[in-house]
């Protein structure tokens, strides 16, 4: 399908959008995903709460992650935990998966966080996968993690059509873990040694619906090593 041409104010030219308010669920538009950017509304609950963060919360724009963008999220992976890599990692991923690149922005387009996955496998492997996620350590407990895992989620179910979204985490950070838990996720199985100094990692699943039988998420019996990994 021949996409229209791309609006003049956006440089990102996303090929969907969507807008979703606090507790609503994600719509994509699937046949026509033309629309320049995304916006995420949150509205703050109590009146009278003028902070300088609650201002920013009410307006939460989350787009499809541009090059100019690889110049303004370094403040985002100041946490240990977070995973960095070099620019040319970062590159591949916005010309191969753009539809799994997203920046969330506050007012005055400070960034917020962002999460960058893909698409990968073959027959009831194919599936999306979360490669980074992350959130500024300001803008945490807004859900803001939880509304980029939900887009991407969507993006590999109803688009790409995948049987699970999967990720890694290091078996020590307990937070994140409790985090993808709550998100409906479950730990399919230990990859030993997996990440740099030599700590596991946790390969954590959740089922799409076109993996109506939930094989995708039984959990294997025995750790694996690296080298054992169907996909990277």
């Amino acid at each position: 399908m021949q996409l229209p041409k791309e609006r003049k104010n956006c440089a990102c030219n996303p090929r969907f959008n969507l807008k979703v308010k606090t507790g609503t669920e994600v719509n994509i538009k699937q046949k026509y995903r033309t629309e320049p950017c995304l916006e995420l509304r949150t509205q703050n609950s109590e009146l009278g709460d003028r902070s300088q963060h609650a201002k920013e919360r009410e307006m939460t724009t989350i787009r499809r992650f541009c090059c100019n963008d690889l110049l303004r999220f370094a403040s985002v992976n100041l946490d240990h935990l977070t995973e960095t890599f070099n620019m040319s990692f970062y590159m591949t991923y916005l010309a191969r998966w753009p539809d799994y690149f997203h920046v969330a922005e506050a007012p005055g387009n400070k960034v917020m966080g962002y999460i960058m996955g893909k698409v990968e496998g073959q027959g009831e492997s194919w599936h999306g996968h979360v490669t980074a996620v992350t959130v500024a350590t300001e803008f945490r407990r807004q859900q803001l993690a939880k509304k980029l895992m939900n887009l991407l989620e969507d993006i590999s179910d109803k688009i790409d059509k995948g049987y699970f979204v999967d990720l890694f985490v290091r078996a020590s950070n307990t937070p994140a873990i409790k985090m993808y838990e709550k998100l409906g996720y479950i730990i399919y199985r230990r990859v030993l040694r997996y990440y740099s100094g030599e700590e596991d990692g946790l390969d954590m699943r959740k089922a799409l619906s076109r993996d109506v039988d939930r094989k995708s998420v039984i959990p294997l019996k025995r750790p694996i090593t690296p080298d054992e990994l169907e996909y990277d």
